[in-house]
């Protein structure tokens, strides 16, 4: 189930970057510096590549949780890079393309509970009766 969420939120965020990204390379100008809109064109290619996999065979929840790690890290340097080397007044769909520290707060709490569901140590015993009625 976990696996199942993980995978929609990351087709959610990565079509929504993809489409912020294309918009702001279509528009005129923009605040944005190179460096920003590269690094989120590594993390989108990154996630359709994951998608990719889905498709072709089964992602695991450490791949999942991979992408998380490296989307949270390319977020902390958008922020960083634009906040010291150019400090500007950026708008929504640039601070979309950017990332926000919400996004690295949400992508800790993914990667949290990512390791606390491989970290379990519970399994399930099935007694062989009753999976023998059920099937």
């Amino acid at each position: 189930m976990l696996k199942n969420v993980l995978y929609g939120f990351l087709i959610f965020s990565t079509a929504v970057r993809l489409a912020d990204v294309v918009y702001l390379l279509l528009k005129e100008s923009t605040n944005v510096p190179a460096a920003v809109l590269v690094s989120t064109s590594i993390m989108i290619v990154y996630g359709v590549i994951l998608i990719a996999k889905k498709f072709i065979n089964k992602i695991t929840l450490k791949q999942l949780m991979c992408f998380y790690i490296v989307q949270m890290v390319i977020i902390a340097f958008n922020l960083f890079y634009i906040a010291v080397f150019c400090p500007l007044h950026i708008s929504v769909p640039e601070a979309v393309a950017a990332g926000t520290f919400l996004d690295i707060l949400i992508n800790c709490c993914i990667v949290y509970l990512c390791t606390k569901h491989l970290r379990s140590r519970y399994f399930v015993v099935v007694d062989s009766e009753v999976q023998n009625s059920n099937g």
